[in-house]
């Protein structure tokens, strides 16, 4: 990994390639701009329609993603 770092040292990650447990996801994946993705996202898709897990808006949903979560 040392490596890697030192070829690319900014080189990012890709969500779908993540931690599917990760705890603080918000913070890790998309850092101090996730408020102002989330208020993008809650202007152009208000019911949150689309959404993958750990993407912006998806704490709606259920851990399986096929129904919103109620609690």
């Amino acid at each position: 990994m040392d490596a890697l770092l030192k070829a690319a040292p900014n080189a990012g990650a890709y969500v779908s390639e993540s931690d599917y447990f990760r705890e603080r996801w918000q913070d890790a994946y998309w850092g101090s701009h996730y408020a102002r993705l989330l208020r993008v996202k809650d202007a152009l898709d208000p019911g949150r329609l689309f959404h993958v897990h750990h993407g912006v808006g998806s704490e709606g949903w259920s851990a399986d993603g096929f129904s919103r979560d109620r609690r």
